[in-house]
């Protein structure tokens, strides 16, 4: 039996071990035996073991240390571990993971050789793993890569054992790219689990964590090779069948180090946890690197070079989004351009969607006309002004200031200036995008904003921030309350500039207010700042420069923003902006911004 060769060469197996296995296949190959041992009237684990132990001469006591559940065969789940109820079919019955080795070697050529074979079973249980798509250097934004590097590499070289690295991120950010990459870089043959079988389709997670164990085995004899399990959550979907002991045991004796790979390991027990020597979030974007290496995938399609410059700098965008789209692009005809963005444009829409990000996308947004002159910070009236805050993040490293005041008084245009000042990147995050609409995301995503704006050294306005972050004694749900609790907790923690924009202060969360160094009030503009901004928008600028705060003081409740709608509705109007029609225009819209515009009742109106 070729098979029963192949294992016994690779496994190892006592002599009772291998006339278990020679039983168990022969039933296998003659189902008629089977229905004779189902007709024996031999119940319970004890009559079955003595009945057994008797047909193969051999004692009790062997044959029952051969089938305990810690034993070799039970272990790797080449047979299923008997229950005091079993009768003499359930102890050679075999496991799933012996009924697919049994079909693939059936499936083999007859004239295939022993060795063959063994190649063939290996490549069942543990095939070699394709190239890196990608160099190493292309992943130097990951946290700690040279320290798994050298990490693997010792392991190696000492054959140590119970050697774990686990990697977890979003799906499509590169994990399974970077597992090929360590074991290239190292020129080490990388082994992986595979998620299904050529026989019988996908395979489900136990039996896959069936197959990592005995693959162990398999790579006693190779020397200086990696395993890669992928789709780790797979496995732990049914952690009441999983034994904590049986796991452990794969973690700590393994012969070959294991990358193991999950998209999510916030349902994971935390003991198994604990057992990883590495446990390291990639992200999809963020680096350079990471950047560089999607733009160069994007470069490939049929579209603009703008358009994939841009696309590959998008937040959404991860390697395994832009692999897709380079296959996908393959179809698209070479000289539409245009029309393979808005295409692809689709296409990313809806891969978005289906994971729960509804957002449009327009990577390359149409110039706009140029309805309004380009902002200065003089056009804002704060207190204190934009250079104590300047001030405060110089001298201090890190500052934290709340920004606050009516809709469109320039909140975020304070923001950036700060940044252009420091000569930082600025990065801006509004608050109802950290909204998640599972239990812990937006806590996951707090801490997300925090940790790219400090690993980019960026300044980080937080916009819209009254979202979630009103006083806790209004929340209504155990989550809104977590929510500002991760909040304050990752705030002190922050070592940047941090800034927060509200129209609504007064629902700020006290003990929030209280962690801000600076709270700058965004008042309306006065009649010197409305002046400024009038003569720079019309073309009459004689006129407007000859305005007098006489002139200008019914105008009180004006923002830059107001100014520069009533300009826009201008334009949409077909007239130029000229001074005394400026000037209704802002009267008008003043009047919409303070008294509200009238309208119509809905509904049954009493007479």
């Amino acid at each position: 039996e070729p098979l029963l060769s192949s294992l016994t060469k690779l496994l190892k197996p006592n002599l009772v071990e291998i006339k278990v296995l020679i039983f168990t296949l022969l039933l296998h190959k003659h189902p008629q035996a089977k229905q004779v041992l189902r007709e024996l009237e031999i119940t319970e684990l004890n009559n079955s073991v003595n009945a057994l132990a008797k047909a193969m001469r051999e004692s009790s006591r062997m044959l029952a240390r051969a089938l305990d559940e810690d034993a070799m065969l039970c272990q790797i789940r080449l047979l299923e571990a008997p229950n005091r109820n079993s009768d003499i079919w359930d102890l050679v019955e075999g496991g799933p993971l012996l009924g697919q080795l049994v079909i693939a070697s059936s499936e083999a050529n007859d004239e295939e050789d022993e060795h063959d074979l063994e190649q063939m079973l290996f490549r069942q249980i543990c095939p070699p793993g394709p190239a890196a798509r990608h160099k190493i250097g292309d992943f130097n934004g990951v946290p700690e890569l040279q320290l798994m590097l050298d990490y693997l590499q010792n392991a190696l070289r000492s054959k140590s054992r119970g050697k774990n690295i686990l990697l977890h991120g979003k799906p499509g950010t590169g994990k399974t790219q970077l597992a090929r990459a360590m074991a290239e870089k190292l020129s080490a043959p990388l082994y992986e689990v595979p998620t299904k079988s050529d026989n019988t389709g996908s395979m489900t997670g136990r039996i896959r964590l069936d197959a990592a164990k005995l693959a162990q085995m398999f790579l006693e004899d190779r020397l200086g090779a990696i395993l890669l399990f992928d789709e780790m959550e797979d496995a732990f979907r049914k952690s009441e069948q999983l034994a904590k002991g049986w796991f452990n045991q794969l973690l700590e004796e393994n012969q070959a180090p294991v990358i193991w790979i999950s998209n999510n390991i916030s349902e994971m027990d935390p003991a198994f946890l604990r057992r990883f020597d590495f446990i390291v979030e990639v992200k999809g974007s963020g680096t350079d690197q990471q950047t560089e290496r999607m733009e160069r995938e994007l470069l490939m399609l049929p579209v603009s070079p703008d358009w994939a410059s841009s696309a590959a700098k998008q937040p959404w965008m991860t390697p395994a989004l832009a692999k897709n789209l380079s296959e996908v692009a393959q179809y698209l005809p070479v000289k539409q351009v245009t029309r393979n963005q808005n295409r692809l444009e689709s296409l990313i829409e809806q891969r978005l969607a289906a994971m729960g990000e509804n957002r449009p996308v327009k990577i390359l947004k149409k110039p706009r006309k140029a309805d309004f002159p380009e902002f200065r910070i003089e056009w804002i009236n704060t207190r204190p002004t934009l250079r104590n805050a300047e001030r405060l993040a110089r001298d201090e490293g890190t500052a934290r200031i709340c920004l606050y005041g009516p809709p469109g008084a320039g909140k975020t245009a304070y923001a950036q200036e700060l940044a252009r000042r420091l000569k930082k990147p600025f990065m801006l995050q509004s608050g109802s995008d950290l909204l998640g609409m599972f239990v812990g995301q937006t806590e996951k995503n707090i801490a997300a904003m925090f940790d790219k704006a400090e690993k980019t050294g960026a300044v980080l306005l937080l916009d819209e921030a009254d979202t979630f972050l009103y006083t806790r004694s209004m929340a209504q749900r155990s989550w809104e309350v977590s929510a500002v609790n991760e909040f304050m907790i990752r705030l002190e923690r922050f070592e940047g500039v941090f800034l927060a924009t509200t129209n609504r202060f007064d629902s700020f969360d006290k003990a929030i207010l209280r962690r801000f160094q600076l709270k700058v009030a965004f008042s309306c503009l006065t009649a010197e700042h409305v002046k400024a901004i009038v003569s720079a928008c019309v073309v009459d600028k004689d006129k407007a420069s000859a305005l007098t705060p006489e002139q200008l003081s019914h105008l009180d409740h004006l923002t830059p923003g107001l100014i520069r709608a009533a300009v826009q509705n201008l334009r949409l109007r077909g007239f130029k902006a000229r001074t005394v029609r400026l000037l209704e225009a802002l009267k008008e819209e003043q009047r919409q911004q303070t008294e509200g515009v009238v309208s119509q009742p809905i509904g049954f109106v009493q007479s």
